[in-house]
């Protein structure tokens, strides 16, 4: 294997742990059984792929074919499972040491999918079409996260908290704006990826929100 397809390959690994640790506390916090823990992990690492895939004609997504990428998932899925049943208490004791670490976690998978995102739109020839590089990008990186919390019957992270899907946006176009101006692809992917783990980290760390409308009577609006 190619050196820097090897080095590549590392990076996208990494990618799978962190949105896999990601997904994995959140389901746990929602009390799902080990299944429902393993799947939103699987779906918030691989789900924004699959998204990106069905859009661009790539069939079977290559989710269906990337084992080892579920196998990743899968394993740090009950990792985190095993070590939140034993440790129950301590888990529950250390609850904001926790949603720190998930975050920072998240803010990496964030970063490294959004590169993979419009690495594989450039592979499927749409290097032309910025628009759709950023799209496709950032569906990568938020599109897993969209579903788990569907599943979980939650309102979507990235529509209401901590400017997330911005986040994506921001670093796809740098790394679009990189690309055609002639930066070499790994040095566009380590700014790219700084560049969303920042923005996502300063968010959580100074409550950055995008303005939303807050109206006093919710339940009553909620029924019109």
């Amino acid at each position: 294997m190619n050196f820097y397809i090897w080095i590549y390959y590392v990076f996208e690994m990494i990618g799978i742990v962190a949105f896999a640790v990601s997904g994995a506390m959140v389901a746990i916090n929602k009390r799902v059984d080990v299944f429902g823990v393993i799947l939103c992990s699987v779906i918030t690492a691989l789900g924004g792929g699959i998204i990106r895939d069905v859009l661009i004609g790539i069939s079977p997504p290559k989710f269906f074919s990337s084992y080892v990428y579920v196998l990743g998932a899968v394993i740090t899925a009950t990792i985190v499972f095993i070590v939140a049943y034993i440790f129950k208490d301590e888990y529950q004791k250390r609850s904001t040491m926790i949603d720190t670490v998930n975050n920072v976690f998240d803010a990496i998978g964030l970063g490294i999918f959004t590169v993979t995102g419009a690495k594989i739109a450039y592979e499927s020839g749409f290097t032309t079409n910025g628009i759709l590089v950023v799209t496709l990008a950032t569906l990568t990186g938020i599109g897993g996260g969209i579903l788990r919390d569907v599943m979980l019957t939650e309102i979507p992270f990235v529509l209401k908290k901590r400017v997330y899907a911005l986040a994506s946006i921001i670093g796809a176009t740098t790394y679009h704006l990189l690309f055609t101006h002639g930066v070499h692809y790994r040095v566009a992917t380590v700014i790219t990826v700084i560049i969303v783990f920042v923005i996502r980290i300063c968010a959580t760390v100074f409550e950055w929100d995008l303005p939303s409308v807050r109206l006093k009577n919710d339940k009553k609006n909620a029924g019109i």
